[in-house]
C-alpha cells in the first residue's frame, strides 16, 4: 500500500493510518509512506506500526508524482491522508484516471471501524462487481452494509421490478457470505444521493466501482461520479477501478 501524506498538515499523522492496521494481509501486507521532502527529520515521530514499512520522498503531491511512486514500489492500493481544500486537482487526477483501488480518507473521522458500516453504491457495471468482489474479501470486517442503487431516469414497473430482484439478488449474496446487508433504492443525481444515503444510515465508507478506461474528451467533460463524492462526502471514500489489478 502507498500511503501519502504530508505530516505538516495534521497534528497527528498517524492516528488515521492506526485504524488501517486491522486491514493488514487482507487490504496489504505492507507499506510505504510517500512524504515530502519537508518531512525530513520527521520520521523518528513514526510509532511502531506492527507491520513492514519504509518512506519515498516524492517532489508533489501531483496525480503524476503519486501514480510514478506507486509503480515503482508496485503496490496494489493507494491511501490518500491529505487536505482536500488543498489538493483538489490530484483527488480529481486520482478519481478519473487511477488504475488502482483507492482510498480517500477523510480527516474529519478516526479512521477506527473504517469497514463497520459500508455504503456500497451499485450499477451492477463491471467496475461495481469488482468493487463487490473487494467488499466480500474484506466481509470478515464489515458489521453493517446498506447496497445502494440510483435510479437517474424514470423506470417502467417491469423495470422496477427487476431492480428490486437484482438488489434482492447482490443481498443475498452478501447475506450467504456472513455480511449484514440491506438494500436501498435512491432517484435523482448519482452522487447526491450516494452521499444522501451515507448520510441516512450513518456509513463509515462509501464503496464505489469507477472505470477509468474513458477517452480523454469524456474525461474532461463528463462529470465524474468519483471526484463528487470525495469533494462532498463526510466519510472516506473507496474507489476500485474497472482496471484495478490484484495483489
Amino acid at each position: 500500500m502507498l500511503y501519502v501524506t504530508d505530516l505538516s498538515e495534521c497534528d497527528s499523522p498517524f492516528g488515521l493510518f492506526k485504524g488501517l492496521l486491522p486491514l493488514k494481509k487482507k487490504l496489504f501486507d505492507r507499506v510505504v509512506f510517500a512524504l515530502p521532502a519537508s518531512s525530513e527529520g520527521r520520521t523518528n515521530e513514526f510509532p511502531d506500526l506492527e507491520i513492514q514499512f519504509k518512506t519515498k520522498t516524492i517532489r508533489a503531491f501531483s496525480y503524476r508524482e503519486i501514480m510514478a511512486a506507486a509503480q515503482q514500489e508496485r503496490v496494489s492500493c493507494i491511501v490518500i491522508d491529505l487536505d482536500k481544500g488543498f489538493h483538489e486537482a490530484t483527488f480529481r487526477d486520482l478519481a478519473l484516471k487511477s488504475p488502482l483501488p483507492v482510498l480517500v480518507i477523510d480527516r474529519s473521522t478516526s479512521g477506527d471501524g473504517l469497514l463497520d458500516h459500508v455504503i456500497f453504491a451499485t450499477d451492477w457495471s463491471p467496475a461495481s462487481e469488482k468493487a463487490m468482489v473487494q467488499i466480500l474479501e474484506l466481509g470478515e470486517f464489515v458489521y453493517e452494509l446498506d447496497i445502494i442503487h440510483v435510479i437517474s431516469e424514470k423506470l417502467t414497473v417491469k423495470d422496477m421490478r427487476e431492480l428490486k430482484e437484482r438488489l434482492e439478488h447482490t443481498r443475498k449474496i452478501c447475506l450467504n457470505e456472513g455480511i449484514n446487508a440491506e438494500s436501498h433504492i435512491y432517484a435523482g443525481d448519482v452522487a447526491e444521493e450516494i452521499v444522501t444515503a451515507s448520510e441516512d444510515y450513518r456509513g463509515s465508507v462509501i464503496v464505489v466501482g469507477s472505470d477509468t478506461r474513458r477517452s480523454v474528451m469524456e474525461r474532461i467533460f463528463k462529470k465524474s461520479k468519483v471526484d463528487t463524492l470525495i469533494r462532498n462526502a463526510a466519510v472516506p471514500v473507496f474507489f476500485v477501478p474497472l482496471t484495478a489489478e490484484g495483489d
